[in-house]
């Protein structure tokens, strides 16, 4: 067994019932998270031993990585994680990694048949950076990923795929994935409709107002907007600076549709 896992610390008021506190000895496992200095949204590697790395949680306590957006962090430990299961996998010490590691990985991830997960160059891109922030931290010499290197990075990497819905696309989109319609644009038998408005109405307010997932599900009800402007058909309403990549809050408009 090599494949190792990542935790995530939660937010104040979810830690829930953890039985688990008691097998490790923790009476108390918010005060003790807390007193390691971890943060809500942080990661915890898992070694494939069940054990906690210290030089890994070291890393998540450092600047390399404490300051970084959550969602960043949520990536970026993601991506890690992938290459510490590789490594593990052939018996390599992360620490240890060579850039003949790094080669065979990458060789894995991006052009390897026998994945069937292949990522693209951009992909690639972040995950090297994800990467050369953790040996730059740890100090391994020579360093196996280094971002700042052409030969590391991606030729064919692409910023962007937009692919544009037309409005009747979207509409049979929205119905046969949230609605549980089918062809003939009624509800499928036996569709349970329990969450459907809420699904829609969630769907249709990222849509028309355009902030991200993460940003539209932190908001509370009272935070929703209810002012109608003057002329027009949209509301505005206020997002709060935490809950944004930047840190800065802003206004954002939504339709009344």
């Amino acid at each position: 067994m090599s494949e190792w896992h990542v935790v995530w610390v939660p937010d104040p008021g979810r830690w829930g019932t953890l039985p688990e506190a008691g097998v490790l000895g923790v009476e108390d496992l918010p005060t003790a998270v807390e007193r390691i200095g971890l943060m809500p949204g942080d990661p915890v590697f898992i070694a494939p031993d069940f054990t906690i790395d210290s030089d890994l949680l070291e890393f998540v306590l450092s600047k390399h990585f404490r300051f970084l957006a959550r969602e960043t962090k949520r990536n970026y430990a993601t991506d890690i994680r992938i290459l510490l299961t590789f490594l593990s996998s052939r018996g390599i010490d992360w620490r240890r990694a060579s850039e003949q590691d790094r080669l065979n990985y990458r060789t894995w991830r991006c052009d390897a048949p026998q994945n069937p997960e292949r990522i693209s160059g951009a992909k690639w891109n972040r995950e090297a950076a994800a990467f050369t922030r953790l040996f730059k931290w740890a100090r391994v010499s020579p360093r196996p990923v280094d971002a700042s290197r052409r030969e590391d990075r991606a030729a064919d990497s692409v910023s962007a795929r937009v692919s544009w819905l037309t409005p009747r696309t979207w509409s049979l989109w929205s119905d046969v994935g949230l609605r549980g319609h089918v062809r003939d644009g009624v509800p499928s038998w036996g569709w349970d409709a329990r969450t459907e408005a809420r699904n829609t109405s969630f769907v249709q307010f990222i849509l028309s107002s355009g902030l991200r997932r993460q940003e539209g599900g932190s908001l509370l009800t009272f935070e929703l907007p209810a002012q109608r402007l003057q002329h027009g058909r949209y509301q505005h309403g206020q997002l709060a600076g935490a809950v944004t990549r930047s840190k800065n809050g802003r206004t954002f408009y939504t339709s009344l549709d």
